[in-house]
């Protein structure tokens, strides 16, 4: 490569582990705190129908280590979704350093797409926790945690990506981090779950 053409090439921004961690922090702290409006709205005025319609056995999950691959691989799924987000939008920002129209499209229907799955979740899981209570709390931990914060990490990295490029050594190693929590989480979820 030429230097000129080095000299062209947009600059990553460097991104710090306790900047990502402390971005990571606020979102975990944001999805909970919807978590629980969505608790507390249910268990005041519709834990019986909540119950009723999410009809939660509780019978746990079989202690295999086929079924903590099973629950790794469902929930890496999430992951590489965002993963593939931050990539439409690092490519633009590494290339000709703005995005063009139809990236940003791309990355803004994305997006929703990722924001509505995060939605239902956190109703789904406010539901479940304000229809059963400490039964529910006692199921999701101590994997749930974990598992938040592999997600928080990765929202994290694509909020730092979406409007700059990153170096790529910052997105592995973030990538690699929240992979690691989602199998200790998946691992906590199978074999340590009441």
């Amino acid at each position: 490569m030429s230097p000129a053409a080095h000299q062209d090439r947009p600059a990553c921004a460097p991104i710090g582990w306790r900047t990502t961690a402390g971005d990571a922090a606020r979102i975990s702290v944001a999805i909970l705190a919807a978590i629980q409006l969505v608790a507390t709205i249910v268990a005041v005025g519709a834990a019986p129908l909540a119950r009723h319609l999410l009809a939660f056995p509780f019978t746990g999950v079989p202690a295999t280590p086929g079924q903590a691959l099973a629950i790794f691989a469902h929930n890496a799924r999430m992951l590489a979704a965002i993963g593939g987000l931050l990539l439409i939008a690092q490519s633009p920002l590494r290339t000709v350093g703005t995005p063009g129209r139809a990236s940003r499209a791309l990355r803004q229907l994305g997006e929703l797409w990722l924001g509505g799955i995060g939605a239902a979740n956190i109703l789904v899981v406010g539901a479940a926790v304000g229809a059963y209570g400490d039964r529910m709390i006692r199921t999701l931990l101590p994997h749930g945690p974990v598992e938040l914060a592999a997600y928080a990490f990765m929202v994290a990295l694509y909020r730092h990506g979406r409007h700059a490029a990153l170096a790529p050594r910052d997105i592995a190693t973030v990538a690699a981090a929240s992979a690691g929590l989602l199998a200790l989480a998946a691992a906590l979820e199978t074999f340590l779950t009441v």
